[in-house]
């Protein structure tokens, strides 16, 4: 978990301190799609999800320090993105820009292959890789006020 090994850094932090970790998959017909090893596998990923219906999920993990105890909340986000069709010729120019290749499922929504999602069913932002809402959400129900 990112925020708990940011936290074993931490031992002289304040009451009140609050750490935030979070990442995103991309999950096509139940498989895992991470990061693309290489291009060809970028382009081939892309070609799984176009014209189809996927999921992103973005797992959170919010520690707080109190009373010089840290406590963890956690809770994940779900959201179905779909992309019209796609040709091999605009996957290949897209993964030649590089984009792809640090991203979960070769793609990222906000930027160049965003003009192909047909729509989203779901939060934008944890697509982007961190659902803002649901975060402030669920830590106003631990009683946290992330808005300073």
């Amino acid at each position: 978990d990112k925020a708990a090994s940011v936290i074993r850094t931490m031992k002289d932090s304040a009451d009140g301190t609050i750490v935030i970790g979070s990442d995103t998959v991309v999950v096509f017909e139940n498989v895992i799609l991470g990061k693309p090893y290489d291009t060809e596998d970028a382009v081939n990923t892309l070609k799984k999800l176009q014209a189809n219906t996927h999921q992103v999920y973005t797992g959170v993990s919010v520690w707080e320090k109190k009373e010089k105890v840290w406590t963890e909340h956690t809770f994940y986000e779900s959201t179905d993105v779909t992309f019209y069709p796609v040709s091999d010729e605009e996957i290949r120019e897209y993964v030649a820009t590089g984009e792809p290749m640090d991203k979960a499922g070769s793609y990222g929504i906000q930027g160049l292959f965003g003009i192909y999602v047909k729509g989203i069913s779901g939060d934008y932002n944890n697509v982007v890789g961190l659902p803002v809402a649901r975060l402030f959400y669920e830590m106003k129900k631990s009683g946290i006020d992330l808005r300073g």
